[in-house]
């Protein structure tokens, strides 16, 4: 005997796409306020955990890590790292940051005496220096016109503490260097800037 089965017409639920717009909108707009209202990120800069002298390497110092929303002109990291050697220009208060024009590097500890060279371009490097390169001087010295040339090693590493090439008319393309130097090689570079030839050799990291 057969069956006779009976199949109902489901009625599916018809979608809105009015809806369907209006939950993507409203999830856009949860979105933007989510974005807008997030706080900034804040960035990690050395400051004085307590009143510093100057002059003393950070490493010895109390430094501690402030986060800051704006880093600019001030020394961002979250360890001394690398500038361990590095000091102070002037004294700060504790909680004021580190500023990173107050920093110096030990070579200017060592040789806090800085003097001016103005070079050829030939004579420095092509004026591809910066400020921490470190260079050999070479003085040359001529006995006399037609004489015999000589050439010796003056001083070895010597911090460049700035380097610029001059756009001036008058002396333009002209290499201005300042160099930490102690009191001997000051006279000496004095002595050698008119007496003779003086040369820059960049050293190698």
């Amino acid at each position: 005997m057969a069956l006779g089965v009976r199949v109902r017409d489901i009625a599916l639920p018809t979608v809105d796409r009015r809806m369907i717009l209006g939950a993507i909108l409203a999830a856009i707009a949860a979105l933007g306020v989510l974005v807008l209202t997030r706080p900034p990120d804040r960035i990690p800069v050395l400051a004085a955990g307590s009143d510093l002298s100057a002059g003393r390497p950070l490493s010895e110092l109390d430094i501690e890590i402030r986060y800051v929303e704006s880093s600019t002109g001030l020394v961002v990291g979250d360890s001394v790292g690398e500038l361990g050697e590095w000091s102070l220009r002037v004294p700060l208060e504790e909680g004021e940051p580190l500023i990173a024009s107050l920093m110096q590097p030990p070579e200017l500890v060592a040789t806090p005496n800085v003097i001016a060279l103005s070079l050829a371009p030939q004579n420095a490097v092509l004026g591809q220096l910066v400020a921490g390169d470190k260079v050999d001087i070479y003085t040359t010295n001529t006995d006399g016109f037609g004489g015999e040339s000589s050439t010796e090693l003056l001083a070895s590493s010597v911090y460049i503490v700035e380097a610029v090439t001059s756009e001036s008319s008058a002396d333009r393309g002209r290499v201005n260097v300042l160099l930490a130097v102690d009191d001997d090689l000051a006279a000496q570079l004095a002595a050698a800037s008119h007496s003779g030839d003086i040369d820059l050799v960049r050293v190698a990291p």
